[in-house]
């Protein structure tokens, strides 16, 4: 009885982990990257992107989080919009999710317009308080 009750308290000090409640932050977390490339708020992007991040464009092209951002300050690369029309999110553990996602997004590089229509894998990892985006893989559709 002793046993039970000291198990009790302890499930009752460990805060519960819900995967709607992950799912939702890491969403708002997706959603964050695209404001961030979209509006150049490079402060949102530095709390959104982890360190370690990879991110293979659909050229085959790869940046880390210090190169990505750096061509975004440079103009080399630029976002002008990424509308989400699919964005799954699917919670693996509590620190670790992905979102499946399909997006409009339309670039600017060598001054030249770039229009696609994306399929990208995004994997985060909940570091601290934040959700942050680890790797991106995109591909392109047809439109």
């Amino acid at each position: 009885m002793l046993k039970n009750i000291l198990v009790s308290l302890v499930l009752l000090a460990v805060p519960a982990f819900c995967a709607d409640d992950a799912a939702k932050a890491v969403e708002a977390a997706e959603r964050a990257w695209a404001k961030g490339v979209t509006t150049n708020d490079y402060a949102l992007l530095e709390k959104t992107l982890g360190d370690d991040l990879t991110y293979t464009h659909s050229t085959g092209a790869v940046d880390t989080k210090a190169t990505y951002i750096g061509k975004l300050k440079t103009g080399e690369a630029k976002y002008v919009k990424v509308d989400h029309d699919q964005l799954k999110v699917q919670v693996l553990s509590k620190d670790t999710a992905i979102t499946i996602c399909r997006a409009q997004v339309l670039t600017i590089s060598a001054g030249k317009e770039n229009p696609a229509h994306l399929s990208f894998l995004h994997i985060f990892q909940k570091r601290g308080a934040n959700w942050q985006l680890v790797a991106h893989q995109s591909a392109k559709l047809p439109n």
